[in-house]
């Protein structure tokens, strides 16, 4: 879904990938607008993935051109930039509609004179669940799996990534994964390839009501303590959210 943004720019974007912004139908039968990954920005829009999972992005699906969007300013904190990156190769993973910001990172690393080398896993339960589409105009290979073998790469997310790095071979030491989708996948993934790369970041998926640290209605677990993630993410190094000992870091 694109939304019209005046101050938006396609060269010099006013958001950062991994910062989300909060969406609502207008007019509304709800009150609390609903977090969105930024997909893209470009002159004088932003777009966003919408999956309908309940009335509200339901409302948000049934838009038609000219209709009206309660939105916010990108809120948040993103991911590194590309220049931050380092050398080294770098792994989009995306599960399901957490693939979003992932195109978006990759559209401005394919702006830079020397990108870095790039793939984009996504990762779906089924072929229906993969949409290349979302993703297209991308210099860097993107590689689909599906948990039922029905597309792509037979196995989780979770499995190509391990498998992309071992195709690296000792260069994996070397790689940064960056990765958006359901907050056990990412565990799962954090886990899985943690001690081989040299840094993992993630995306944390929440309900968001204000999105600005107010209402603590989406704290989580880090090595700091119980912090919002609206402000002090959604991105955090992985090492901060998932290797904590105790009870559990999210809720």
């Amino acid at each position: 879904m694109r939304v019209r943004e005046d101050d938006a720019r396609h060269d010099a974007p006013r958001s950062r990938p991994g910062q989300f912004a909060q969406l609502l139908a207008h007019p509304s039968q709800h009150l609390i607008r609903r977090p969105m990954s930024i997909h893209d920005e470009g002159d004088g829009w932003r777009s966003f993935m919408v999956k309908p999972v309940g009335p509200a992005t339901r409302e948000l699906v049934a838009l038609r051109p000219g209709d009206r969007v309660d939105m916010t300013p990108p809120l948040g904190n993103g991911f590194p930039s590309p220049e931050q990156l380092g050398g080294g190769p770098v792994l989009l993973v995306g599960g399901g509609f957490g693939v979003a910001p992932m195109h978006f990172l990759a559209r401005q690393m394919d702006g830079l004179p020397n990108a870095p080398e790039y793939r984009i896993l996504y990762g779906g339960r089924t072929r229906n669940d993969v949409e290349l589409d979302v993703l297209g105009g991308l210099s860097g290979e993107v590689l689909p799996s599906t948990d039922d073998g029905s597309f792509g790469f037979h196995g989780t997310c979770v499995d190509l990534c391990t498998a992309q790095l071992d195709a690296l071979g000792e260069r994996a030491a070397d790689a940064v994964v960056l990765t958006c989708g359901p907050h056990a996948m990412m565990h799962a993934l954090h886990d899985a390839v943690r001690p081989r790369v040299r840094e993992v970041f993630a995306s944390l998926e929440e309900v968001m009501a204000c999105g600005v640290g107010v209402c603590m209605g989406c704290v989580a677990r880090t090595a700091e303590g119980w912090v919002p993630i609206c402000t002090r993410g959604p991105v955090f190094r992985t090492g901060d959210v998932f290797d904590l000992d105790g009870e559990p870091n999210h809720v």
